[in-house]
């Protein structure tokens, strides 16, 4: 133990020794090194009690040790690794499925805009057929009134037809009738 001491004095001598005293140590030096570590040593009990306790400390460390290398502690480590890992599957899942339900969002409003503004056109669009419909039915009242009054001025003139027709076959009748008796006199009167 005094080697280890005095191995600093050997290798760097300093001014108030001389080389020859550093070289080989003297009985003076090596009474005062020992008395020195004599100083030093520890009591028995403090020895005792700092075995105990790295003995008390040793046991539990190694116990946790066996404990934390075990079958078990092994499984929980990867069970907890591949719990993780599905967790992170599933929020990545999560995320995608919250970006796709944003996106149907979007569309959805859209459609809901398209939808009001479509209802909007069919409203303009029924009122156009309802003036259109109401300007058809007065059409169809002016169509009736008109044919109305062709009907009437048709069964007026077919009557004025009818009394032209009578008099034109009346005086057919009376030239086609009248003809021979009219030729029947005259080689009559020629006679």
């Amino acid at each position: 133990m005094d080697t280890e001491m005095d191995v600093s004095e050997f290798l760097m001598p300093t001014k108030e020794k001389d080389m020859s005293d550093s070289v080989m140590p003297t009985d003076t030096e090596k009474d005062s090194s020992e008395s020195a570590l004599c100083g030093r040593k520890l009591p028995l009990w403090l020895g005792l009690l700092l075995l105990l306790a790295a003995a008390g400390l040793l046991v539990p460390l190694i116990y946790f040790a066996v404990r934390a290398n075990s079958k078990a502690c092994v499984d929980g480590l990867q069970a907890q690794k591949e719990c993780q890992e599905r967790n992170q599957h599933l929020q990545r899942q999560l995320d995608q499925a919250q970006e796709g339900l944003q996106e149907k969002e979007a569309e959805a409003a859209t459609c809901k805009q398209t939808v009001v503004t479509l209802k909007d056109s069919q409203k303009e669009d029924q009122a156009r057929v309802e003036e259109l419909q109401g300007e058809l039915a007065n059409l169809n009242q002016q169509l009736q009134d008109l044919s109305e009054k062709f009907r009437r001025k048709s069964e007026a003139s077919a009557e004025d037809y009818a009394s032209r027709y009578f008099y034109l076959f009346l005086s057919y009748f009376v030239g086609v009738v009248t003809s021979p008796i009219v030729f029947i006199i005259c080689k009559c009167l020629k006679k």
